[in-house]
């Protein structure tokens, strides 16, 4: 289908849709020139529902309008224009189910609607699919969770701080703030846009009425009882809003293009996601994952180049990408190539220069494969060995362990993969998402020695290869497997697979690129639902699971593991006690078992393409 354009669009403003319970969303409809005045038929409709303002999505609606479609644009319950209270999250499934069908009952609409959009705006794809609206024909989610507990709010059982500093801002921008100033100057220093957070996230957990979000009482509310008073994974998280999940049998047997970038914190859920909705036989799901970060397709992330293939480069943006998914599955046209089930960038490959704007060339390719896992990739496991070793051997020795020591008062700092605005991302809030040579620097908290690497720190643990003789690839699922032990009842452990380039005349000291990571709060080891504290000097077999990943190791370069107790401020600090209500601290004696009846690893998706 050629991309065919009408000049005119017509947009109806505040249109205010009712929902069951009486409260009206502002809802802005824009149509092609000729539907508005009855010259055409019905057509379908595409749905972007928001709670960052519905003004940002015009240029979005417009350009599908001008393509055929009635395209709508939503703010959330309780944010800009529409009534009712927001609460993150919980209203939107029946929110996201009586606007569908709302639309789909306009007379300029056929009877179909798809769904698009990111983050938020991705979520509340999820929360109408778990209402099975009837009209509703496809969606494209993109970075967006399918459980608030397990991949968002918490990860491995952590609280992360991404998000709850996102709870934050999001109040600052509340309809009590908007319309009083003072509201919002009175949050902001804690929030993204001041330095104060770092302050009260050490502090965490906080106290209902001590902080400056008791100025919104609403928002308060919203941020405790998600962050602070359901630690575990309780009723109050199986809810629709929270827990998409475990609704999946009632969503729409409809094609989904499942999106997500490697260094976004979603890379684990929308793969999942893709996985289980194949799994359950559903047809026409596809999965596009590439080098980004949060909401964009830039070759470039963090200080890392992916090559000129590093942006969407089989579209010219996501737009035209969402226009031939529509296309396809809301008029039919049987055209239109969408492409293989998985559509997936495979890091690595380049020479390893700086370029003139400072940044690794790191590479990578494009690869089209028919499912998740791909083909060819087969689980590895890589095992740490005494003396900082990682091998595909397996240990031999009948007693040996690494003991190091974790201090909550001392993290060890995130760099990388973080929202929270801090160091190198502190003009822009997702700027430090993406890959950065693993070194302290001097503006992230917890820091070092600054140029020092964070892995030459006492409370880090480093196991690597040799060189490696030939290029290696891994895509697929990775996970790590440790035996520990500890002197406290509760302690975290946080695992990063990383690619280390050797000393090179642009990186003297080599370069330590992040692929993939993972937490586990150890209580939580046995269950989400049920935390269990450990006994001293009791050795415990855990799981974490990482992020997926695709990435080539090139000839030369080594695979690293690094081990440590703390990534803030992209987690919470674990003060070691076990109680999530406890501002007193211990220091923790940590133990990561290697031997012959104890095998610590972490497994690798080999691929071989």
């Amino acid at each position: 289908m050629e991309d065919q354009q009408t000049p005119d669009v017509i947009v109806a403003r505040d249109v205010m849709v009712p929902m069951r319970d009486g409260v009206r969303l502002a809802t802005d409809l824009y149509f092609p020139g000729e539907v508005a005045d009855r010259r055409t038929g019905a057509i379908p409709a595409v749905l972007s529902r928001t709670p960052y303002n519905k003004t940002g999505g015009a240029d979005a609606a417009s350009f599908f309008a001008r393509r055929g479609y009635m395209a709508a644009v939503q703010d959330c319950r309780g944010r800009y224009g529409s009534e009712g209270v927001f609460f993150p999250f919980v209203d939107d499934p029946e929110d996201g189910f009586d606007t569908i069908e709302w639309i789909a009952d306009h007379p300029s609409c056929d009877g179909k609607v798809g769904m698009y959009g990111c983050s938020y705006d991705a979520w509340v794809q999820f929360h109408a699919a778990t209402q099975n609206p009837p009209s509703l024909a496809t969606m494209i989610p993109f970075e967006g969770p399918i459980n608030a507990y397990h991949y968002s709010m918490r990860e491995g059982g952590a609280l992360h701080l991404g998000l709850l500093n996102w709870a934050v801002r999001m109040s600052t921008t509340s309809q009590e703030a908007r319309a009083n100033p003072a509201i919002a100057e009175a949050i902001r220093p804690m929030s993204g846009d001041g330095p104060q957070f770092l302050e009260w996230a050490s502090r965490i957990p906080w106290r209902r009425g001590q902080t400056p979000l008791a100025v919104v009482p609403q928002y308060e509310d919203a941020v405790f009882r998600l962050y602070f008073e359901n630690n575990d994974y309780t009723e109050f998280w199986r809810q629709p809003g929270l827990a998409m999940d475990e609704y999946f049998d009632a969503f729409p047997d409809m094609p989904m293009l499942w999106m997500v970038g490697w260094f976004d914190w979603y890379p684990r859920t929308i793969i999942d996601g893709f996985q289980k909705m194949v799994s359950m036989g559903r047809g026409n799901q596809h999965l596009l994952v590439g080098p980004w970060t949060h909401g964009n397709c830039e070759p470039s992330c963090g200080d890392v180049h992916f090559g000129p293939e590093g942006n969407l480069h089989f579209h010219e943006d996501f737009l035209h990408l969402y226009l031939q998914w529509f296309n396809r599955w809301l008029k039919g046209d049987a055209t239109v190539d969408v492409g293989s089930a998985v559509r997936m960038f495979r890091m690595g490959g380049g020479d390893g220069s700086r370029d003139r704007d400072g940044l690794l060339q790191h590479g990578g390719n494009w690869f089209s494969v028919g499912g998740w896992p791909p083909e060819g990739s087969r689980e590895t496991p890589y095992y740490i060995h005494e003396n900082g070793i990682l091998s595909t051997e397996a240990p031999s020795r009948e007693d040996a362990s690494t003991t190091y020591t974790y201090d909550p008062r001392n993290t060890v700092s995130s760099n990388g993969r973080c929202i929270v605005p801090y160091g190198p991302m502190k003009e822009g809030w997702f700027k430090g998402m993406g890959p950065r040579d693993q070194i302290e620097i001097e503006t992230l908290p917890g820091h070092g020695i600054p140029g020092m690497p964070i892995a030459s720190r006492p409370d880090v643990l480093v196991f690597q290869t040799a060189p490696i003789s030939a290029d290696l690839s891994i895509a697929g699922n990775i996970r790590g497997v440790l035996w520990i032990s500890s002197d406290a009842p509760d302690t975290d452990f946080f695992l990063k697979l990383l690619d280390v380039y050797p000393s090179s005349l642009d990186y003297p000291n080599g370069y330590a690129l992040p692929v993939s990571e993972g937490i586990l709060r150890v209580r939580y080891r046995e269950s989400r639902e049920r935390p269990t504290p450990m006994e001293p000097g009791t050795v415990y077999r855990i799981e974490i699971d990482m992020q997926p990943s695709a990435n080539l190791f090139q000839a030369g370069h080594r695979i690293r593991l690094d081990i440590c107790s703390s990534n803030f401020p992209n987690y919470d600090i674990n003060r070691n006690t076990g109680d999530p209500d406890d501002r007193d601290w211990r220091i923790a004696r940590n133990t990561v078992y290697h031997e012959a009846a104890r095998t610590s690893y972490v497994q690798l998706p080999v691929w071989k393409s």
